[in-house]
């Protein structure tokens, strides 16, 4: 066997090699792309759960909200209470914003306006509140709530 013939044999074997691991590599391409699609497809399922999970837990509590099941209870508490303190800072916002809304046509307007410039409609008629009268009022108005459930 001559020089020429080994170096062909020797060719060809690398030839074969590079063939088989370009196919190793393929093949383990397709594999990663059909796993990632799967957990994709999982994740999107999981999701799902969830916000049906949500939609449950927000019909049980329209539902029986207002008389929960002892075992629900303590969660139906913590949106009440989460739900009232919502208000108690939405009420803070509003006296800080420079603007409100006519009660009328809902067009934004001026605390110090007595119209709305929109529909006409009369407002009623603001008084300007420090963000410390605030505070004591909720304060006030917590001690109240307090007495009245013990």
């Amino acid at each position: 066997m001559g020089f020429l013939e080994k170096v062909g044999g020797f060719a060809e074997k690398a030839s074969e090699r590079v063939k088989k691991s370009a196919s190793d590599v393929a093949d383990k391409s397709k594999l990663l792309a059909e796993k990632a699609k799967l957990k994709s497809q999982i994740n999107s399922e999981n999701s799902n759960i969830n916000k049906a999970y949500t939609e449950l837990g927000k019909k049980y509590f329209e539902v029986s909200g207002h008389e929960p099941g002892e075992e629900y209870s303590e969660i139906v508490t913590k949106i009440n209470d989460s739900m009232s303190h919502i208000a108690e800072l939405q009420q803070q916002l509003a006296a800080l914003e420079v603007e409100t809304t006519c009660p009328k046509c809902g067009a934004a307007v001026k605390k110090d306006q007595q119209f709305c410039q929109s529909c006409g409609a009369k407002q009623e008629s603001f008084v300007d509140v420090s963000a410390d009268d605030i505070e004591v009022v909720v304060e006030v108005e917590k001690a109240a709530e307090d007495q009245t459930n013990c």
